[in-house]
């Protein structure tokens, strides 16, 4: 057995490296080496839920009954929000498994990338379950080139990783400083896709659903919107501030660093050229303009740029939060409605605890 199987001469069980160490061998919980990682694992755990738990019959009639302007901005987000969630349920775990040299860290994206699929088909029973002819819409929604356009810098990134996973793990490529940046730098990608792209365009969705439409859409999103907040992005911020800490995370950052500040300044450009896009031909939202969602674009990609040290060399970035809404619709508890109402979407799964083992209770009461 080749170790890319199992690695019986691995000898660093005590503190393995999140990435490009020593192949795995045991999949390994008597060492605890990366503890934020795996608690990321369990929460994301927690949260399991399905995509069919929602009931979007009543947003068939929505659809129908919405302003042109709001049934082409749903469309359109759905449209890029669906697109960018297919490749995230393909792209994270095939793209990194081939680096990852951590049980945590394999533990955690793993689950992340099964969570993915989720989001992916959640977005897939939005459309089948919401219109008459699902085909027709699937046809118009793979007709917005802008949604391809907005993911192409993410995409590549995610491509130039895959081409580098794939042939490391063939042995095509050693295990030196390039192949390190080539991950590093997809790792970046992945923290701009799921902080700045998805919660961008949550604020859209969030928007049309604060006018009373679309509840169950809102609802189910909101799911989404909590896994890519609270786990996905917090796990990637986990990993890249783990691998600055080392000395070939630093030798990456210092040799990829105006690589990675042009991938943050393209996602964002592709951002704001996308909020131009949807708000032209006289498309308007309540609540929302072009001028308020670029600036909650530009607020959310702070948090990227603060991660990694950085500083926007093209814009000014929001010194606090420009949409208050959007508090409440990442906050899950803030708008949960009684069961009667609608269907309950904050709830964990696996978070009761036996306490009363070996008790032994009285018997009066």
């Amino acid at each position: 057995m080749t170790d890319t199987v199992f690695n019986y001469a691995k000898t660093d069980y005590q503190k393995p490296l999140l990435l490009l160490g020593q192949r795995q061998g045991l999949f390994d919980t008597v060492n605890r080496h990366y503890p934020a990682i795996w608690k990321l694992y369990k929460a994301q755990k927690s949260l399991d839920w399905d995509e069919n738990e929602f009931d979007y019959s009543s947003c068939n009639a929505d659809f129908k009954s919405c302003s042109r302007g709001t049934y082409d901005m749903m469309i359109k987000t759905l449209a890029w929000q669906w697109e960018a969630d297919s490749v995230a349920s393909r792209a994270i775990a095939p793209v990194l498994a081939p680096f990852i040299t951590s049980s945590e860290l394999w533990a955690a994206w793993q689950r992340v990338s099964d969570n993915e699929v989720v989001h992916a088909a959640t977005y897939s029973e939005i459309v089948r379950n919401s219109f008459d002819d699902p085909s027709v819409i699937l046809d118009e929604i793979l007709r917005v080139q802008a949604a391809h356009d907005r993911l192409s810098c993410v995409a590549r990134a995610f491509a130039d990783g895959y081409e580098t996973s794939h042939k490391y793990a063939i042995g095509q490529l050693p295990n030196d400083q390039t192949t390190y940046n080539a991950v590093f730098i997809t790792i970046v990608g992945l923290f701009c896709m799921e902080r700045i792209q998805f919660l961008a365009s949550f604020a859209v969705t969030f928007a049309i659903c604060d006018t009373g439409l679309f509840q169950p859409i809102g609802k189910a999103i909101q799911k989404i919107a909590q896994d890519e907040l609270e786990i996905h992005a917090e796990l990637d911020r986990a990993v890249l501030l783990n691998e600055l800490s080392t000395e070939r995370g630093q030798t990456a950052f210092a040799q990829c660093h105006d690589a990675i500040q042009a991938l943050i300044e393209e996602v964002i450009d592709s951002e704001l050229r996308w909020i131009d896009y949807l708000f032209s031909d006289g498309r308007e939202l309540v609540g929302m303009n072009a001028d308020r969602l670029s600036a909650w674009t530009l607020y959310c990609a702070k948090d990227v740029y603060q991660t990694l040290g950085l500083a926007s060399r093209k814009h000014a970035l929001p010194a606090s939060n420009p949409l208050k809404f959007m508090e409440k619709w990442l906050n899950i508890s803030k708008t949960q409605a009684s069961p009667q109402e609608q269907d309950i979407a904050a709830y964990k799964v696996g978070v009761m605890r036996r306490t009363d083992q070996d008790v032994v209770f009285d018997d009066d009461f």
